[in-house]
């Protein structure tokens, strides 16, 4: 009888004491995470990405059209796919998928990984990269250009970090690259990372090292040092993948498990003081200046949080419509989360119409939703 009541002590003892609790798998010694998709959902979330469409070449002379469709973007079994198929789309022989952060999300240092398993075959293009957010403003590579990975079929041994920054861009962009015994990277999972400084970047497979650049070391302007959106695509065809051919197998799949960025403690406790939560277009108007040979129109936009307060430092990008086509696009709002652009003058009369396209600040979320208007006019 004693035997047994010192048992059920012991398991009631065992019962009652603290539980050692395991941590998030995505928890990393000295580095704090800031923003994460572990792609558990039914659908991906668009607070999150955007799925980007067209089939117009990507500035690579790519052959795939990008669609919105399931059949190349979904969620399936906690995995991102992004599938690549054989099929005449529009003006284009095959399709595939391409996702952004541009305009919800962008982060200045840090770390940035995925968990990826890659396609294969001739032609296929994978990539896992970041663009400056600037982009609009400044083009392409003045914005700057991160390859967090890339991949060509062609190479299937081979794993790519690059950037892209002026006077060294496209073929001669600064890299490097690792390899892999053959199969590996299309039949295994891999973390593909950098970990970004002032002035510094290195980048990581499975959190071994193959490439550190730092500023110094690049033949032109670091252009790194602001802030950045996260790009994931699978490319079909290009100028340096090469395209498919007859050893070609569709369709091919790029996995994504996760997608992680993190900070340094110090540096993700400002991040979070910058998390606004939603905002919206709260007015827009337009006027007419008078010019001296012809007028222009004056388009105010006021950004606005959740709560009716106004957002500084907010990018507000639009475009022109009517009689004049051309003018100021973009520019940040001031601290009374306003910004001021200007059409090209016309000496025609009619109709002028500015619209507003996105709207994007770091730490919070455009609700379009919740615009006043997106739209303001103006006849002359």
């Amino acid at each position: 009888m004693k035997r047994f009541l010192l048992f059920i002590f012991i398991i009631l003892l065992t019962a009652c004491s603290p539980q050692t609790q395991t941590p998030p798998e995505w928890e990393r010694e000295g580095w704090t995470l800031i923003w994460q998709d572990e792609f558990d959902g039914e659908a991906i979330d668009p607070n999150q990405w955007e799925i980007e469409i067209g089939g117009h070449g990507w500035g690579n002379n790519e052959w795939q059209f990008y669609t919105d469709r399931p059949e190349n973007v979904r969620l399936e079994d906690g995995l991102l796919v992004i599938e690549a198929r054989d099929e005449k789309f529009i003006r284009r022989n095959y399709t595939s998928g391409r996702l952004k952060t541009q305009g919800l999300f962008t982060f200045t240092y840090g770390r940035v990984e995925a968990r990826m398993k890659l396609p294969y075959g001739q032609g296929l293009w994978p990539a896992f990269w970041m663009l400056g957010e600037d982009i609009d403003y400044v083009g392409w590579p003045s914005s700057g250009e991160i390859d967090i990975m890339k991949h060509i079929g062609r190479q299937p041994t081979h794993i790519y970090g690059t950037v892209h920054g002026p006077g060294y861009s496209g073929a001669g962009g600064v890299g490097h690259f690792t390899t892999f015994p053959a199969g590996t990277l299309s039949e295994e999972f891999h973390v593909y990372a950098i970990e970004w400084e002032p002035g510094e970047i290195r980048w990581y497979v499975d959190d071994n090292q193959f490439f550190k650049l730092m500023s110094d070391q690049v033949p032109g302007e670091w252009v790194y040092d602001h802030p950045f959106f996260i790009l994931i695509n699978l490319a079909v065809g290009g100028n340096w993948p090469g395209y498919p051919d007859d050893s070609t197998i569709f369709p091919q799949f790029l996995y994504v498990d996760y997608v992680r960025v993190y900070q340094r403690p110090e540096m993700a406790a400002e991040y979070q003081n910058l998390r606004g939560g939603p905002m919206h277009v709260g007015d827009i108007q337009i006027s007419v200046i008078d010019a001296t040979h012809g007028w222009q129109a004056l388009a105010s936009v006021t950004v606005m949080d959740e709560d009716g307060n106004p957002v500084s430092d907010a990018k507000v990008v639009g475009g022109w419509v009517g009689t004049v086509t051309k003018g100021e696009t973009s520019a940040l709002t001031d601290v009374d989360g306003t910004v001021k652009l200007l059409s090209d003058i016309t000496e025609k009369s009619g109709e002028i119409i500015f619209c507003v396209t996105n709207v994007s600040r770091n730490g919070y979320t455009y609700d379009k939703t919740t615009n006043i208007r997106n739209c303001a006019k103006v006849e002359h």
